[in-house]
């Protein structure tokens, strides 16, 4: 055997590795087991952002939803809650008596419906007391009820509460709320249990400064509203009054000095110091009532029982007259 042959023979015999010269294949290189590996990790990774983005999409999308449905309900609310108001308003310059509004708004069937449904109530026979009412945002109606006391559905008054329904509407989204309102008013009778305690008697005199139309803080008073203007003045301090006239509530809670020939028309009222003083020659008329009563000492603190009080009563009328320039204020409200 020649040489050639031998070498031939020993290549065999020791399996020698041929290598691949591919100059586009680095040395080591898989030629055909890694294709589309790259491929499928994009198109993972792309389906992952995909997911990810579509999360982060739906959530901000659910979050619009959210804001604008709560965007809705607090319009709503405010809708109806002006709603009420615009009933309280409407109540205390009606020229007419709780009862012939009760009598109007009830239909022909002359009984109040009772439903706080914000669909049925609208298909009842009931008037509205406020017809539908639009705003900006949306629209409200108001309808008139009597209290759980005297009974919703009746149509006779004896306590001065009332209560307002009123349906606010913005867009698909409404709201109903139901409101209990009482006359606010100075008492007319001696005998509410108001007039006998110091908290009775403070608390009234509060009521009547918040509701006030003058704040008086000059020395002197003589000529207040009109006949055809009823004012609430409310004097915190002494005063001397005259000579003039006036017409509707005078609070003082200092010293009242009348100083010159002085005709009040409607309640006067010296709730604190509790003091009235008259100069010589000159007098003082009240067509109404007159209350007078100390809850205060000198120094301004509250006494454990009222002194000296006493109202007296020449015309309930006038008196009537003075008390309904004071709202319907707020006892409860619902939300349906």
């Amino acid at each position: 055997m020649g040489s050639a042959d031998s070498l031939i023979v020993g290549m065999a015999r020791f399996h020698l590795p041929l290598t691949c010269h591919d100059a586009n294949v680095l040395p080591g290189a898989t030629v055909e087991h890694d294709r589309g590996v790259a491929l499928i990790l994009a198109l993972l990774v792309l389906s992952f952002l995909t997911v990810i983005g579509s999360a982060f999409l739906t959530a901000s999308t659910i979050d619009i939803w959210i804001s604008e449905n709560y965007k809705s309900a607090t319009q709503t609310l405010y809708v109806a809650e002006a709603g009420i108001d615009h009933g309280r308003e409407l109540l205390r310059t009606s020229p007419y008596a709780p009862n012939d509004l009760l009598a109007s708004s009830a239909g022909p069937d002359r009984v109040l419906s009772t439903s706080t449904d914000s669909v049925a109530l609208p298909l009842s026979d009931d008037k509205p007391f406020i017809p539908p009412q639009k705003l900006p945002a949306g629209n409200y109606t108001v309808w008139l009820r009597n209290d759980a006391s005297d009974g919703l559905e009746t149509l006779t008054d004896t306590n001065e509460v009332l209560t307002l329904v009123s349906l606010g509407r913005v867009g698909m989204s409404q709201k109903l709320i139901e409101a209990v309102v009482q006359k606010g008013r100075f008492p007319e009778s001696v005998l509410d249990q108001r007039l006998k305690t110091v908290n009775g008697l403070e608390s009234l005199a509060s009521s009547v400064t918040r509701n006030a139309t003058d704040l008086y803080t000059a020395p002197g008073l003589r000529d207040a509203g009109e006949p055809s203007d009823y004012r609430v003045v409310a004097v915190d301090g002494n005063i001397e009054l005259g000579p003039g006239i006036g017409y509707g509530v005078l609070l003082v809670r200092g010293e009242a000095r009348v100083t010159g020939n002085f005709t009040w028309n409607g309640l006067m009222l010296v709730i604190g110091q509790g003091v009235v003083q008259l100069d010589d020659g000159v007098s003082l008329t009240v067509n109404g009532g007159r209350f007078v009563a100390r809850t205060r000492a000198p120094d301004g603190a509250l006494l454990s029982a009222p002194l000296g009080a006493g109202f007296d009563i020449t015309d309930l009328a006038q008196i009537k007259a003075a008390n309904r320039i004071f709202p319907y204020t707020l006892v409860s409200i619902r939300e349906r």
